[in-house]
């Protein structure tokens, strides 16, 4: 995959930029009741870097979206309030600056090497809110899918480099998040040994949907995905049915402390093999409907659209694609995070305080992040009163849906940031689909060289 230009560009400025940062290890929390009390005059306006527009399935402008990011009535008649106003207006900072990058293409590289030296030299945005892992977006003009990388290509890294602030200080006094009800077993994948430097806001767990007349599964803490290979016909297909993340049953892929893959070439040989060879017969196997049912914010799609043999209105069954080595995990594709070199870093947490907090999480902002993607990480949303946009219009799970997804969730394993790792890990998988006169495990092998000359060249 082609890197971007300005990791050779500012390599170099490392050493000089880490000794420059914040040690990351303090956190203080705010003095002051508003965030707003900052020396905003002396240091500008807070800088607020957004980037989740790149990978997103709502098709709208993220500009549009902040400008009309509220209703209010006013005598009776609506009004829109943008997405700054209603962060002065709830107390906050009075003086943000968003700044969007651009979607894809030449202007995207041009404009993060940019960022990146400015914030390779001690500057840069005071928060950022980044989408994790490549994704593509539809070109207006062409109607073609283009992949764009995110800014900060492996966060598991950024984080022990102390690009981060951390929040441990802060988040003890938080006023907006729920600390209790995020799920905590992937906001741990925001922390080091350090403390808590990232917030995830969205994640996924890869799945497989089937009838519940069909399936019965209660999700394991365990269970390998060598095991479901040796299970029902429904277990066998469920671990060869994934394509969005088609690497997960080899998860973890990365090995961040030394910057390799976790796992070896064979054992990469046998996972896509098995894919490969089986996916047909399985599904034969089985003899029953069954759709790639990510967890997501979906909109009000008919199970008929994914299987013409579901009723609309059937309960159904969720069986998360197993790892490697045990469990199943959540890919993280959205979170926050402060500027080690944040100038107002108290009125920095207060914006991602607000960004995972409930208001928020229902947004149509949001949307950016869970449609077709994701769920939103606090918990207790998408059912009842608690709907949440899917960048239309407000949207809550069936009964039997959330349920399941509630016992997904609930047995979680282990969590980590998507990367580009698993976008090559996709690509690789339609690679071994196209015809081609270099034997499975030469592509394989070229594969595996190239992810682990990603890495250690990050």
């Amino acid at each position: 995959m082609k890197r971007l230009i300005s990791f050779i560009l500012i390599i170099a400025l490392l050493c000089a930029v880490f000794a420059g940062c914040k040690s990351g290890g303090g956190g203080g929390a705010p003095e002051e009741s508003s965030a707003s009390s900052g020396s905003s005059e002396k240091t500008g306006p807070l800088r607020v870097f957004i980037d989740v527009e790149y990978g997103s399935s709502v098709y709208a402008r993220i500009e549009d979206e902040l400008l009309e990011y509220m209703e209010e009535y006013d005598q009776g008649k609506k009004k829109n309030v943008s997405f700054k106003a209603r962060i002065k207006d709830m107390g906050g900072p009075s003086s943000i600056e968003i700044e969007i990058p651009p979607v894809q293409g030449n202007d995207r590289e041009i404009y993060f090497t940019g960022l990146r030296t400015e914030i390779m030299a001690g500057g840069g945005p005071d928060v950022f809110v980044c989408g994790a892992g490549i994704g593509s977006h539809e070109n207006q003009k062409t109607g073609e899918y283009i992949e764009s990388e995110p800014l900060f290509r492996y966060p598991q890294q950024a984080m022990k480099r102390n690009m981060f602030l951390s929040l441990d200080g802060y988040i003890e006094n938080a006023k907006y998040m729920d600390r209790e009800n995020l799920t905590s077993i992937v906001m741990d994948a925001g922390k080091t040994e350090k403390g808590q430097f990232l917030l995830p806001i969205t994640y996924t767990v890869p799945a497989t949907l089937f009838r519940k007349s069909d399936v019965e599964h209660t999700p394991s803490k365990e269970m390998k995905w060598e095991d479901m290979l040796f299970g029902e016909p429904y277990m066998r297909l469920a671990a060869v049915n994934a394509w969005r993340y088609a690497g997960s049953g080899l998860a973890p892929l990365g090995d961040y402390d030394h910057d390799k893959l976790a796992m070896s070439e064979e054992e990469m040989v046998r996972y896509f093999n098995e894919k490969l060879d089986n996916l047909e017969k399985y599904e034969s196997e089985s003899g029953i409907p069954s759709a790639r049912g990510d967890l997501r914010v979906t909109g009000d799609i008919p199970l008929s659209f994914f299987d013409g043999c579901f009723e609309d209105n059937d309960p159904i069954a969720l069986v998360p694609l197993y790892s490697r080595g045990g469990g199943y995990g959540a890919i993280i594709n959205s979170f926050a995070g402060i500027n080690a070199n944040a100038k107002r870093p108290d009125e920095a947490f207060w914006v991602v305080d607000y960004l995972l907090g409930e208001e928020c999480q229902r947004s149509g902002f949001c949307a950016f992040m869970t449609c077709d993607r994701g769920v939103p990480v606090l918990e207790g949303l998408m059912t009842g009163k608690k709907t949440v946009s899917d960048g239309i219009e407000n949207w809550t799970m069936s009964d039997n849906l959330y349920e399941q997804f509630c016992a997904v969730r609930d047995s979680i394993s282990f969590a980590d940031f998507a990367t580009p790792l698993d976008y090559e890990m996709k690509q690789l998988y339609f690679d071994l689909l196209e015809p081609s006169t270099k034997p499975r495990e030469s592509i394989i092998h070229d594969a595996y060289m190239r992810m682990n000359m990603m890495l250690a060249e990050s």
